[in-house]
């Protein structure tokens, strides 16, 4: 999935999944675990979505560079 990233971009993306699902899961809209969560992380819901997606879109400026042993002009 991630074979074109660098590794500190699949760190990057990664934790930006992570902290996207956190978010996703904290949310009292549409969270899953809405009756299991104190009302205390409900306010970490938005940031933390909003960090995950920042985070998504910073790892695909990490991408490795391939070098051709052709020069072409």
């Amino acid at each position: 999935m991630m074979k074109k990233h660098t590794k500190f971009g699949k760190i990057i993306g990664w934790l930006g999944f992570l902290f996207f699902m956190l978010g996703f899961a904290f949310n009292e809209r549409i969270g899953v675990m809405v009756e299991d969560i104190p009302e205390v992380y409900y306010p970490f819901s938005l940031p933390s979505i909003i960090i995950g997606i920042i985070l998504l879109v910073i790892s695909n400026f990490f991408k490795k560079r391939t070098f051709s042993c052709f020069y072409v002009n």
